[in-house]
């Protein structure tokens, strides 16, 4: 765990027989994601001596609150035949990558910080970097899992082109073959802009978010200054367009970035968009780890 942070156990107990769900005790990164988007877990910030309680389950789809800490959140997203021992047994041995998981957990606690703290627009900062990190190895994880070779094998071949692309095409084309047939996948997320508390900017940041939609097949529904349906890949492409649309500045591009001046408060244009994006990203997360239990 990074020096900064510290989780603070309140829910499974050092000396049980599920100790290793502790992670307090067990610095497994993996181990480590899991309570915080599973909204198990507090973490104190050392350097500003701030505790922060984590209770949003963003493991299930659409994301839901725990109203009561109990063991049963673990178990509740498996098959029924996936047993709290089996967890155990998993995260006591689950070492692989573990600096990959190391760098994504940092990012991760910052995102969940900044958006609790409602400073949105740096919870998106850290939500993308989240998103960057995981877009090359995650595929790679996922097949060096695969118990055929040739699979595995083909399967990769699907996801590289000929011609040069970016780690974020690479990974819409591992979701989109992996996941196509999976239930969240053929489901739409909602952009509710009653988050927004200007009023009079509600039709502004509806105008710019259905603008930033570049495929319109990606809209699956839309309620004029109330809510926007995008696709689950599409919320995808959604993020990376918001980020190169906000954070870029150049002027001679054929794309035309947003301006300061359209987005006076930028903390309320991202967020209708933090707690989407990191569900989205959750469920993808969820999904490798699901796999690898099986495994």
């Amino acid at each position: 765990m990074n020096k900064r942070y510290k989780y603070n156990e309140s829910l499974i107990r050092a000396n049980s027989k599920n100790k290793y769900l502790n992670a307090s005790e067990n610095r497994n990164p993996l181990l480590g994601i899991f309570r915080l988007l599973s909204g198990t877990i507090n973490c104190t910030d050392e350097f500003l001596e701030k505790n922060h309680k984590f209770r949003t389950n963003y493991f299930q789809f659409p994301y839901i609150d725990n109203d009561v800490l109990k063991q049963s959140i673990f178990t509740d997203l498996f098959p029924e035949e996936v047993k709290i021992s089996h967890l155990n047994s998993y995260f006591k041995v689950a070492r692989r990558n573990k600096k990959f998981y190391e760098t994504i957990e940092c990012e991760l606690i910052k995102c969940l910080i900044a958006n609790k703290s409602a400073n949105f627009l740096e919870s998106f900062f850290y939500l993308y970097r989240v998103i960057e990190g995981i877009s090359y190895s995650l595929p790679l994880i996922f097949a060096s899992k695969l118990k055929d070779y040739n699979k595995s094998y083909d399967l990769l071949q699907k996801f590289f082109s000929k011609s040069k692309e970016s780690e974020l095409a690479f990974f819409k084309k591992f979701i989109c073959e992996v996941y196509k047939e999976e239930d969240f996948f053929k489901t739409s997320i909602s952009i509710n802009l009653d988050l927004i508390d200007v009023e009079e900017l509600k039709e502004k940041y509806y105008k710019t978010y259905s603008s930033l939609i570049i495929d319109k097949k990606n809209i699956e529904d839309a309620t004029e200054n109330e809510e926007v349906k995008i696709s689950f890949i599409g919320y995808y492409e959604f993020m990376i367009e918001v980020r190169n649309r906000y954070f870029h500045f150049l002027q001679g591009t054929w794309k035309e970035n947003l301006k300061t001046t359209e987005v006076l408060y930028p903390d309320q244009f991202f967020k209708p968009l933090i707690d989407n994006g990191i569900n989205w990203v959750a469920i993808i997360l969820f999904e490798i780890l699901k796999f690898d239990l099986d495994s």
